[in-house]
């Protein structure tokens, strides 16, 4: 290989590697979301239990189902990151070793993206726990 064709293979991997890149800064937006929420439950329970705050029925449970929902979806982001990382290893392996990676680039992609849902779906899980425990949410 000469090195101007090296220089645009490289050029090319830097290229499909972008979009990939992009989703993973949307991932990471969702974790600092779903970590934030967290933290709100954790100060919350703290409060609860040094009685600095009022209790409302049953909280204590609501909390940790509520906690388990975003330590999940937490897990699921970053899986979704890893493989998107993964996704952007591999195209430059592919590229540099002329490998045929296309379906494993496609499967990585789509594993990333089901990683995804799964997250956002605990989330919209966590949300609705969070809104049934509101006192509001039973004069709706």
């Amino acid at each position: 290989m000469s090195g101007l064709t090296d220089v645009a293979e490289i050029d090319r991997a830097i290229q499909l590697a972008i979009a990939p890149a992009f989703l993973m800064t949307g991932v990471f937006g969702l974790i600092t979301i779903l970590a934030n929420r967290l933290a709100r439950l954790i100060d919350r329970e703290r409060a609860v239990r040094a009685g600095t705050a009022a209790p409302q029925m049953d909280e204590q449970r609501f909390i940790a189902l509520r906690a388990r929902h975003l330590h999940r979806a937490i897990g699921s982001c970053v899986l979704a990151a890893f493989l998107l990382a993964l996704l952007i290893v591999m195209s430059f392996v592919g590229i540099l070793l002329q490998l045929n990676v296309a379906w494993v680039l496609a499967g990585l992609l789509v594993l990333a993206m089901v990683s995804m849902m799964i997250a956002l779906l605990l989330l919209l899980m966590e949300i609705g726990l969070a809104f049934r425990h509101l006192p509001l949410a039973h004069d709706v």
